[in-house]
């Protein structure tokens, strides 16, 4: 069957096509040939609408070849499958993730007093997300307008501040191994102030996130506050921001 072969084949073509598509569109973007907003909103979603129609073709051929005990071309189309699976796979579970939840671009375990940016103040530039906490501002989500600190607190509780008994001291040596842990880029650790800032920038498109870390004391004990903000307000997945917090927090828990 000529059709076959020829289906195995388009299927190969899609699965490079999609990934040339998605590797141009993250490079175009972390080189500066063009904005976040173009590189992700504009160029990056033909990548997956490529892959899903790749996927379609190779699972009708993959079927249509067992039906008819055909393996004509198989590589080709095997490789193809397999390959749009992986080029999908990033991407679609981020958006699953996100799908039904808020976008918090600026998270923080403490909204009333969120910890501020310093030594990165100079870094961020004339990128168009304020260094200010974005709390108070008006967020509509789910046909419901409250301001983003409300949100959060609605939709992401775990989301808090972490107050241990433990000197400021040991809570601040332990946070600064589970930031270098996280493999951010550490610019400033400032133990006078229990201050650390650190920026986090993702592999494929350079996208670069800032965070602030603060410790001080509580009590008899320590408290430990963290605050990750997007440089950018066009990015397509800000939750990345509340993952990260979380990821944080779970790095500190396993830092002796």
């Amino acid at each position: 069957m000529r059709a076959l072969p020829a289906l195995a084949k388009t299927t190969f073509a899609g699965f490079l096509l999609s990934l040339a598509v998605g590797l141009g569109a993250a490079l175009g973007t972390r080189l500066g040939v063009w904005s976040i907003g173009v590189g992700l909103l504009e160029i990056f979603p033909w990548c997956i609408g490529i892959g899903i129609l790749t996927v379609i073709v190779g699972v009708v051929w993959a079927i249509w070849a067992m039906i008819a005990n055909d393996s004509t071309g198989a590589r080709y189309g095997l490789i193809g499958l397999i390959g749009a699976i992986v080029v999908l796979y990033t991407p679609l579970t981020d958006l699953s993730d996100a799908h039904g939840l808020p976008a918090i671009a600026d998270a923080t375990t403490d909204t009333e007093h969120p910890p501020v940016f310093v030594s990165l103040l100079g870094q961020r530039g004339d990128h168009p997300s304020s260094p200010k906490y974005d709390g108070s501002r008006p967020m509509t989500f789910d046909g419901k307008t409250s301001t983003i600190s409300l949100v959060q607190h609605k939709y992401y509780g775990e989301i808090h501040s972490v107050a241990i008994l433990m000197s400021p001291e040991r809570l601040f040596k332990r946070a600064v191994s589970a930031a270098e842990a996280m493999g951010w880029d550490i610019v400033a650790i400032a133990p006078d102030e229990g201050r650390i800032e650190a920026t986090d920038t993702s592999f494929f498109f350079g996208i670069k996130d800032d965070i602030v870390i603060r410790v001080k004391p509580a009590g008899m004990g320590a408290r430990l506050d963290i605050r990750s903000k997007a440089r950018h307000e066009d990015d397509y997945y800000a939750n990345r921001n509340i993952l990260r917090i979380r990821a944080f927090m779970r790095t500190l828990a396993d830092t002796p």
